[in-house]
């Protein structure tokens, strides 16, 4: 069974049962989801019985350190989840950035030299000079070599 079948059905059962599932939460190994082992699917499966858990319930305090730290175990896993959520987007929107600024930033200037043009059009980087055969790889030279600080006007 794929991983993500395998934790949507574990999700589902136990939403669908009586809930918490104590015989769920029994049978995951603290020390396993310690070192990475089956981590994302059973602190899926367990969430929902995290939750439902009182603190009256008798079998909390049984186990409550193991509660405790699956449930420390869950709230890990969802913030590396969204830190790699954020860092995605923010990957995201300095790509987006970039592509609206760039026709505004880049500064090009089209050198000619005699004879037929198709063969001898270059293309110049005003910034460092370096010259280049089609406008695509001065482009390209000039997202990696000179990129523009996000935020930062022109009068800066």
């Amino acid at each position: 069974m794929a991983e993500e079948e395998y934790q949507a059905t574990a999700t589902a059962i136990a939403i669908t049962t009586n809930l918490p599932n104590w015989a769920l939460l029994d049978e995951i190994s603290v020390p396993l989801l310690e070192t990475g082992v089956g981590t994302l699917p059973l602190l899926q499966a367990a969430l929902p019985s995290i939750l439902s858990i009182s603190q009256n319930d008798d079998k909390v305090k049984e186990r409550y350190r193991k509660v405790l730290r699956i449930a420390q175990l869950q709230i890990e896993h969802l913030l590396k989840s969204q830190q790699e959520l954020l860092k995605h987007m923010e990957k995201l929107e300095s790509e987006n950035i970039s592509r609206i600024l760039k026709p505004k930033n880049m500064k090009m200037e089209r050198k000619t030299s005699g004879g037929s043009p198709e063969n001898n059009d270059k293309y110049k980087c005003a910034d460092c000079g370096k010259i280049f055969l089609n406008e695509n790889f001065l482009t390209s030279h000039f997202e990696r070599r000179h990129p523009k600080p996000i935020g930062r006007s022109s009068s800066d």
